[in-house]
């Protein structure tokens, strides 16, 4: 909508101050950003609507007009005195209203559908009615009346030229109509299709059609020539309009599993949902013509539907499928500027903006921009918007069906409107602080927001009060606890109701209370358990810490043996990973235990910071080498292995600078630091041999011993 001036994108910050406890350390700020249609549509909207590219506006309010009875609204008209025309169902009748008098009838025909109608430039006013095919003269008392053809039975839809001639786009026999203003009819098109449910004239004079079955738009130019505008990937085209600049502009109406309803791929050339309404049944005698009588709906399907037995036609209800607004510009070329799932009834343009109307939900939506954004602006507690009238003076009027009724779209805006967000859990209590936001506010117009918090899921008594509402930069919003869910409340103003503020963004900034880290486990290396292949000169530290806050870590070590008084710091610089190869031949032998300390300092500030400790089991250290004793004996030399910390795991003797040869315990295991081997030696030559015998504990320290043996 056009404002007086142009809008001003401006961002609006503030601050929500949230007093914390004293006792709440804080963590790293966190940003809860809320932006795009997904984002604001989880929340509670009134008096606002939000569209698809996230702009929250204040919305526009539904107003009825004078009441009728009728089941649904499927036309409307204005003629240039100011009256609007409804053509209705299912009594079939036409009702007037002038200004702001009561709806009166009239025409009340025999048939039971007045479908579509049409104004000529000298005021003469026309009904299309069904099932007789009957173009009525509304404006004559006496209601001249006349029929294409025989075989017509439905004037689907009527417009006009410029020259006073009428089109008709019929069914069952799929064929346009053309009457001259002396009442002439004239076939411009007989298509393959049991219905063209839609037609509009262009200033040149073209005149163009939508078809069911296939969904295609026919253009049949002046000269009578036919060519196929559109091939459309949904099956069906309801409605056609064109626009101020010349486009045509087709909406369509398939049923889910319908031929090309979602992904647009194959065809069928059945014949699907031909009836203006989303809840119509058909019916056919043995004979297979039609039986439509007054007070039942107008057939769904035509020629292949099966019979059934007499009685009123049972509504059968569609399922939409995904259906779309496709643009055919001057230049041919068609782009599609709105889909939705839902069925597409009727197409308007009022202040530069597309409107659409569908079922079965029956909301109106807007279209600006070509299609760059589409926003839900209304929607009736009926279940279709089935025409739509932009009259200059009361603004967009609205054809409704189940049950009927003429709706006017007020062209003001409310004076407010709010948007309360979903609840925001930030899983730990925390302390709220900035908001800021990101808006157009308009002369006239203003955006401001409120906040509460507490500390269950669901708003209650044990919440805080909503604060003060914060409408202007670094305005203080006082009242705000700490608590671990918030909620936050934008309420959109305007003085102007030709204006509205609109909401792009908006972001809240937090800090969870600070929680220490947890340090689960500490893990050293068990030197007793190696297999002594490898010195354990290193030892290789491990330990597994999480923050409950997300924060950043560090950490230090320490190490104490038994005996010492105190605990001695490993290293200077403070540790970033979980690991840490501890050079051990720095130490002496004996038995340790190691100190981890995790802290959160690297996202806090220093009186913020909090730490959390753990010890490991004790574990060894062991540089010594094994002790290996070798003695004579009678008849074998014996060996005697001791180790002060870890087991004795191998041993081998050498005689007279020979290979290795591994030699094993008395009782065959080796399992303690202690261990003897009685050594019985192949025979020897005469004289002295050097035997040499080595042993290994686990840490992988190396000790050996000799012996000088005779042979005999």
């Amino acid at each position: 909508m056009k404002t007086p001036s142009s809008p001003r994108i401006r961002p609006l910050v503030g601050s929500i101050l949230c007093f914390l406890f004293a006792s709440i350390a804080i963590a790293k700020v966190e940003t809860w950003k809320q932006e795009g249609a997904s984002a604001f549509g989880k929340g509670q909207s009134e008096g606002v609507v939000i569209s698809d590219s996230g702009r929250v506006r204040l919305a526009r309010a539904i107003r009825p007009t004078a009441p009728m009875d009728a089941s649904r609204v499927w036309d409307l008209v204005r003629t240039s005195d100011g009256a609007i025309f409804a053509a209705t169902g299912n009594e079939g009748k036409v009702y007037r209203r002038a200004n702001e008098a009561p709806w009166t009838v009239v025409l009340d025909p025999d048939d039971s559908q007045a479908l579509s109608l049409a104004v000529t430039s000298d005021g003469k006013v026309f009904a299309g009615t069904g099932p007789s095919g009957l173009l009525v003269e509304v404006s004559d008392p006496q209601h001249p009346a006349s029929r294409p053809d025989p075989k017509v039975q439905y004037l689907w839809d009527l417009a006009v030229d410029s020259k006073g001639n009428l089109y008709a786009a019929t069914g069952p026999t799929g064929q346009l109509w053309k009457r001259s203003p002396d009442g002439t009819w004239s076939l411009l098109l007989d298509s393959k299709h049991p219905h063209l449910l839609c037609v509009a004239v262009a200033p040149d004079g073209s005149v163009f059609a939508g078809s069911d079955g296939e969904g295609l738009i026919y253009k049949v130019e002046a000269d009578g020539k036919v060519s196929v505008l559109y091939d459309a990937p949904q099956d069906e085209v309801r409605a056609l309009f064109v626009g101020p600049d010349g486009a045509i502009y087709a909406g369509t109406a398939a049923e889910a599993g319908g031929s090309g309803s979602s992904s647009g791929s194959g065809r069928s050339s059945t014949s699907l949902s031909p009836a203006r309404d989303d809840s119509i049944a058909s019916r056919s005698n043995s004979t297979g013509s039609l039986v439509v009588q007054k007070g039942a709906s107008p057939p769904r399907d035509f020629g292949d539907s099966p019979s059934v037995p007499g009685g009123t036609a049972s509504p059968r209800p569609a399922s939409p499928g995904e259906n779309s607004v496709y643009r055919i510009g001057t230049d041919g070329v068609p782009r599609e500027i709105f889909r939705h799932k839902s069925m597409i009834f009727a197409l308007a343009w009022r202040d530069d903006k597309l409107y659409v109307g569908t079922g079965p939900q029956g909301t109106l939506f807007e279209v600006r921009d070509l299609g760059r954004e589409s926003t839900p602006v209304a929607r009736v507690d009926h279940g279709q918007i089935l025409a739509l009238l932009d009259d200059s003076k009361e603004g967009l009027i609205l054809g409704v069906g189940d049950p009927g009724a003429v709706l006017r779209l007020d062209p003001r805006h409310p004076s407010s409107g709010a948007l309360t967000s979903e609840i925001l859990d930030a899983k730990l209590v925390s302390k709220f602080g900035a908001i800021s936001w990101k808006a157009e506010t308009p002369d006239g117009s203003s955006i401001s927001v409120k906040v509460r918090t507490g500390n269950v899921g669901e708003p209650d008594s044990t919440w805080s009060p909503w604060s003060a509402e914060q409408g202007s930069s670094d305005s203080a919003v006082a009242g705000c606890p700490p608590g671990r869910f918030a909620q936050y409340q934008v309420k959109l103003t305007t003085a102007n109701p030709a204006v509205t503020p609109e909401l792009r963004s908006l972001s809240i900034r937090y800090q969870t209370a600070n929680l220490p880290p947890e340090i689960t486990k500490v893990d050293v290396p068990d030197v007793g358990a190696a297999d002594g292949a490898t010195r354990q000169a290193k030892l290789n530290l491990k330990w597994d810490a999480t923050d409950p806050n997300g924060d950043d870590l560090s950490y230090m070590l320490q190490i104490r043996k038994d005996g010492w008084p105190d605990w001695i710091k490993l290293g200077e610089a403070a540790l970033t990973d979980a690991n840490y190869s501890w050079d051990t031949s720095t130490v002496p032998d004996g038995t340790y235990r190691v100190r981890v300390t995790a802290s959160d300092r690297p996202s806090n500030a220093p009186a913020d910071a909090l730490s959390r400790e753990r010890i490991s089991e004790s574990f060894l250290v062991d540089h010594q080498a094994p002790r290996v004793t070798v003695s004579a004996g009678n008849p074998h030399p014996s060996v005697s292995i001791k180790d002060d910390l870890t087991r004795i795991v191998k041993a081998a003797y050498s005689l007279d600078g020979g290979d290795w040869v591994p030699i094993f315990p008395d009782d065959g295991l080796f399992d303690s630091p202690a261990e003897t081997i009685g050594l019985p030696l192949p025979d020897l030559k005469p004289g002295p041999h050097v035997l040499m015998v080595r042993a290994v504990d686990a840490a992988g320290n190396l000790g050996t011993g000799d012996l000088v043996v005779d042979g005999h």
